[in-house]
This record gives C-alpha cells, sequence and structure tokens, in this order.
C-alpha cells in the first residue's frame, strides 16, 4: 500500500517521470510554431483553388515551401511607361494582403468541410500506459508494474440528423468563403479605380492651377506697367498680387493633393509610397450601355452581399435543423479491446465486446427547446437582414447611377461653360489692355475660367468613378458594349430562392 516506507520511495520515481513528460509534450505542442508565415495544407477531398496572390503561392498554392515563404518579392511591372488601368487592376491582386486573407479563409473552411465529412466516419481511440503499485501484484515474481493497452472504434448509426445538416452547414461555409473572395476583390478593384481616377482628376486640377498662375502673373506684370505709366492706381496692382497669391495657395494645394493619391496608388501596388508613377490619361467620356432597370436586375442578383445574405439564409435553416437534432435520440456501434500484462508486452490477458447504445434525452428542462426556437428566430432575423440589404442595394444601385447620369449632363454643360469662359477671359484681358476694362472684370474672367476647367474635369471624375462605384454594387464589369461575362472560376451560388413578404 501507499502508506508503506516502501511505496513512498517509489513517489519520487513517478513524480519526476511524470514532470518530464509533460515537459517534453508542452514543448512539442508550444515550442513548434513560430510567428511567421506558415504553409497550408489543404484536404484530401478539396475543391479546386486558383490561388492568384504572391502570398498565397508561398502558402497555399502548390509549389509552397518554407523558403518560398519567407522570400515572397513583389512582380516587376512589364513595362516602364505610364500605367494604364488595366495594368493597375491586374497587378493591385497579386500583391494585396486582403485577397491573401480571403483566401486562406477559404482553406480554413475547406478544413472546416473536413472536420464534418469526419462526423460520418467512425473514430479509433487508443491508450497505452503502466501501473506501478505499492505491493508486487504476483508474489512469487515479485512483479509491481502493470501494462494495459486499450483500444475502441465508435461508429455513429443515426445523430437526428445533427451530422448531415453540418455538413450542410460546412458547404454553405465554403460558398461564404468564395463569396468574401468574389468581395474582397470588388473592393480592392474599387480602391484602384478611385486611386487611378484619383490621380487623374488631380493632374488635371494641378494642370488648371499652374496655367491660372501664369495668367494672372501675366495680368500682374500688365497692371504693374500700367502703374508705371500712371495708367491706373496702386490698388488694382495689390489686388492683382492677392489673387496672385491665392492662386498659388491653391496649385499649392493641388500638388499635395497629387502626391498622396500616387502614394494611394502606390500602397496598393505594394510599392514605396514615394516611388515614381506616371498614370496613362483615360479620365474619358463613354457612353453607359445599360437603363437602371437593367442595373437593378443585375445588383440584386449577382452583388456578392446579397449572395452572402442569401447563403446566411441558408445557413440559418440548417443551424434548425442542427438544434432540432437534440429531440432525437442517438445511436452509436462501439468495439472496444483490453490487454493487461505485467511487461510491455501486454500479453497476458486480452478481451474485447461490441456494443450497440442508444442514447435519448429525456428531460432537460426544455433546454434543447430553447435552442431550437433560438436557432429559428436567428433563421428570421437573417430573412430580414436579407430583405433590408436587397433595399440597400436597390438604393445604391440608384444612387450610383443617378450620380453617373448627372455628371454625364455636367460634363456636356461643362464643356460649353469652358469654352464661353476661355472666351471671355481673352476678351476682358485685351479689352483691359486697351483700357476699356476695369482690373476687376479681368481677375473675376480669370476666376470664372478656372472654375469653369475645375467643373469640367471634376465631372468627368464623377462620371468614371461612378461608373465604377455603380459596377461595384452590381457585382459586373460593364464595357460600352454591356456586361462583361463572369469569370469561369467565379461562384456559382445553388441557394434556394428566398421568399421574402
Amino acid at each position: 500500500m501507499f502508506g508503506t516506507k516502501e511505496s513512498l520511495k517509489t513517489l519520487p520515481w513517478l513524480f519526476g517521470r511524470l514532470v518530464f513528460f509533460m515537459f517534453f509534450l508542452s514543448a512539442l505542442v508550444i515550442g513548434c510554431a513560430e510567428p511567421v508565415r506558415q504553409t497550408i495544407s489543404r484536404p484530401i477531398v478539396a475543391p479546386p483553388l486558383e490561388v492568384e496572390t504572391i502570398f498565397g503561392e508561398a502558402t497555399i498554392g502548390d509549389d509552397r515551401s518554407k523558403q518560398a515563404a519567407a522570400d515572397i518579392k513583389v512582380p516587376n511591372l512589364p513595362h516602364d511607361g505610364p500605367l494604364t488601368l488595366d495594368d493597375c487592376l491586374n497587378l493591385a491582386p497579386r500583391v494585396s494582403s486582403s485577397i491573401d486573407s480571403a483566401d486562406q479563409g477559404y482553406v480554413g473552411a475547406m478544413w472546416t468541410r473536413w472536420r464534418a465529412i469526419t462526423d460520418f466516419l467512425p473514430t479509433v481511440d487508443t491508450s497505452y500506459g503502466v501501473t506501478h503499485n505499492a505491493d508486487p501484484i504476483n508474489p512469487m515474481t515479485g512483479a509491481r508494474d502493470q501494462w494495459r493497452w486499450t483500444a475502441s472504434v465508435s461508429q455513429p448509426l443515426f445523430t437526428g440528423g445533427r451530422n448531415l445538416a453540418n455538413y450542410l452547414l460546412s458547404q454553405l461555409g465554403l460558398s461564404t468563403a468564395d463569396i468574401t473572395r468574389v468581395q474582397a476583390k470588388e473592393d480592392l478593384l474599387l480602391n484602384v479605380k478611385q486611386a487611378f481616377y484619383g490621380i487623374l482628376a488631380s493632374e488635371k486640377a494641378l494642370a488648371v492651377a499652374k496655367t491660372t498662375v501664369v495668367n494672372l502673373s501675366s495680368h500682374l506684370n500688365v497692371a504693374r506697367n500700367f502703374f508705371d505709366v500712371g495708367m491706373v492706381p496702386q490698388n488694382q496692382v495689390l489686388q492683382a498680387e492677392v489673387e496672385l497669391a491665392k492662386a498659388q495657395q491653391e496649385q499649392t494645394n493641388r500638388e499635395r493633393d497629387l502626391t498622396i493619391n500616387k502614394a494611394r496608388m502606390n500602397i496598393l501596388l505594394r510599392r514605396a509610397v514615394d516611388f515614381p508613377i506616371k498614370i496613362k490619361d483615360e479620365l474619358g467620356h463613354p457612353r453607359f450601355p445599360l437603363g437602371l432597370d437593367d442595373c437593378l436586375q443585375v445588383g440584386l442578383k449577382d452583388n456578392p452581399e446579397i449572395q452572402l445574405g442569401r447563403v446566411a439564409v441558408e445557413s440559418g435553416a440548417k443551424n434548425v435543423d442542427v438544434a432540432r437534432s437534440a429531440l432525437y435520440p442517438q445511436v452509436n456501434v462501439n468495439y472496444n479491446t483490453n490487454a493487461v500484462g505485467l511487461n510491455s508486452g501486454v500479453n497476458d490477458q486480452t478481451d474485447w465486446n461490441v456494443s450497440a447504445t442508444a442514447s435519448f434525452n429525456v428531460w432537460s428542462w426544455g433546454k434543447s427547446k430553447a435552442d431550437v426556437e433560438n436557432s429559428k428566430v436567428r433563421l428570421n432575423q437573417a430573412i430580414d437582414a436579407l430583405d433590408g440589404l436587397e433595399n440597400n442595394i436597390k438604393l445604391e444601385v440608384t444612387t450610383n447611377y443617378e450620380n453617373l447620369v448627372s455628371a454625364d449632363r455636367n460634363i456636356s454643360v461643362a464643356q460649353k461653360a469652358v469654352a464661353a469662359a476661355a472666351e471671355d477671359l481673352r476678351m476682358v484681358t485685351e479689352r483691359y489692355q486697351e483700357q476699356v476694362a476695369t482690373n476687376t472684370e479681368v481677375l473675376d474672367a480669370q476666376t470664372r475660367y478656372s472654375e469653369a476647367q475645375y467643373e469640367y474635369f471634376s465631372a468627368l471624375y464623377n462620371y468614371n468613378l461612378s461608373w465604377a462605384a455603380l459596377e461595384r454594387t452590381m457585382g459586373r464589369r460593364v464595357t460600352t458594349v454591356g456586361l462583361v461575362e463572369l469569370p469561369a472560376n467565379r461562384p456559382s451560388f445553388k441557394v434556394r430562392d428566398i421568399n421574402l413578404p
């Protein structure tokens, strides 16, 4: 017995080996992972995955390795000339950490799906150990150690539909991860377009500001010459100097905006913020080929947020099935084997048994019922959220479309205003040189001309940006000839149509 002196001597032996085993196990579990990018394996049963980023190629691609994960390099652009919008749209997803995060989430959803599959399969458990007793087990041999090996196999036969519902949930989780990948890419492409058009608009605005400074400098020289010969009072010179100072301040502000927009684009392309960047002028005015009804129809069908909402409703329905499974009995078949021996071979005595077990929770004070009702509440909330989401998408599509139409009309008006303001400035400047117009008239004409140019380029910028925002809300690209077909790797969403009141 453990109360004897001899048995107490064995306690340090057992305790020391137990501490050593626990220390070894802790070092094995905790000490292996490093806070660096890890290569990720894919399950045996896994849908295809097209890796798009340089990070994903190093961690979840076919040629992944630790060295590849450590030597991630940003690809070079195909040419050194001005970047087109397509150049930026092609490079940005390759170097985007948000796209990589969505890809990693898709692989995680694959493993969740595999985990759901394993619930249908038998599980095997085994244990092997030794017990050191204070008194000899066999008085003839004096053996104190008893070795034991056990193994069991368990196969679920009926779980009330829980395993099937969890599997269908994991399938929906895979669809959700796929939609999230599309969502991340659509958001990134919109950011790239905003930065691209922002650079072009800033360059146009800076060119207008520089022209304004040149014109006002020229006017200041004329006013000074007239003042020197006594043809105009000094206040006209001072007024021209004030307007020139304002124009110079405006030029500085426009230079700041251009620098910020270039830094934004460089960050999206994963380059230094001050990297020299040139953009090809694509701030055009093509005709938008779709009407509002077409945009609404496409948006309600292909918008990623709408797709996520529909999958959330489907997931809510499956969660109701999972909760209901607790109301049914659970049936399992188990095989157990047990071997005992006085040495590590464990060959003295062996037995086995097979059992079938049906378990059923008879009474738990309504706990299972509460779970079912809560799952129904969450399903109804998901349906309500989808209804609200569809209304929001309708409003976003309508808003972006009307912004596009408004900017389209403003472009035509602004073009005429620029031509009229330029002619007005020319006539007033000539009249001032003949001293039949005042200094104020010249400055006002210059202000009108500058504002007309700003309005024109602002309308162009808003038109292109509204087009990009409308594409994002619709979930589809649009060209002058119509909708662009969805890519082959775009996920197909096989979910039921949700009938909303």
